[in-house]
């Protein structure tokens, strides 16, 4: 008893050193555990898992590519309230590669990214915002000298997991639409395995949120559909609860 104790204590001190980091009130940063845990639709009680996962300070590191898009997916991200950005950025994830909100540009930039993808072999998120270009050996699209193809198989390579965020990322989008001349596709047709994917133009930044949630509670990414959608999020419809369904 005395030892369980202790380990409550213990765990205690990590959550209210989580809910500072955060600049929110214990209760605030427990209720938002306990949001999380229910979008995810984890059972009752999971929602202490979450604290003491988000609590751990474990933060994964994320490596973030962009491609054929319109940044409206970061632009979706940068309006979450619960948490912010700069507090999920600079507390939940470590955010190691992100073109947009990067200060430094160039080698720096890429320096950055080959160093994070080093130090965190094998346990890195890759997230995908945009289409891939395709045609003619992929040159619509490059980034450091590298066409689009190329870089994100580098970078999935050795991740732990690959999210696509945004239709366009997700199965091609706009940049795909007939007559599709850059042959632009979705990350799993070039990667040939399967992605997790958070469709939606622009797509619920809380839907991506509890994926990464789900991944530091439990150390895997959550069920997904036969579209890789995440099940939480997508398996049902807004129509199945409206009054006045047909």
């Amino acid at each position: 008893m005395a030892n369980q104790n202790l380990i409550s204590l213990e765990q205690d001190d990590r959550i209210e050193a989580a809910a500072r980091r955060l600049q929110m009130g214990r209760r605030e940063f427990l209720q938002f555990c306990a949001a999380m845990a229910t979008t995810l639709g984890l059972p009752q009680g999971a929602d202490a898992a979450v604290a003491e996962a988000v609590a751990a300070n474990k933060r994964p590191s994320v490596i973030w590519l962009h491609f054929q898009e319109c940044t409206g997916c970061t632009e979706s991200m940068l309006r979450a309230e619960h948490p912010t950005l700069e507090k999920l950025i600079l507390d939940v994830i470590s955010l190691d590669y992100h073109e947009t909100l990067f200060a430094a540009a160039g080698h720096q930039v890429e320096a950055a990214r080959k160093t994070a993808m080093t130090e965190n072999k094998g346990k890195y998120l890759l997230v995908v915002e945009g289409a891939i270009p395709t045609r003619d050996g992929g040159i619509y699209c490059k980034v450091g000298g590298k066409t689009a193809i190329e870089l994100l198989k580098e970078c999935a390579a050795d991740a732990a997991a690959v999210i696509a965020i945004g239709s366009c990322a997700s199965w091609g989008g706009m940049p795909s639409t007939d007559p599709n001349p850059t042959g632009a596709m979705g990350v799993d047709k070039v990667l040939g395995k399967p992605v997790v994917t958070i469709p939606g133009c622009p797509p619920n930044p809380y839907n991506f949120l509890s994926t990464v949630v789900h991944f530091l509670t439990f150390g895997a990414l959550p069920a997904v559909d036969h579209l890789g959608r995440p099940k939480f999020a997508y398996s049902r419809l807004v129509h199945e609860n409206c009054e006045r369904r047909a």
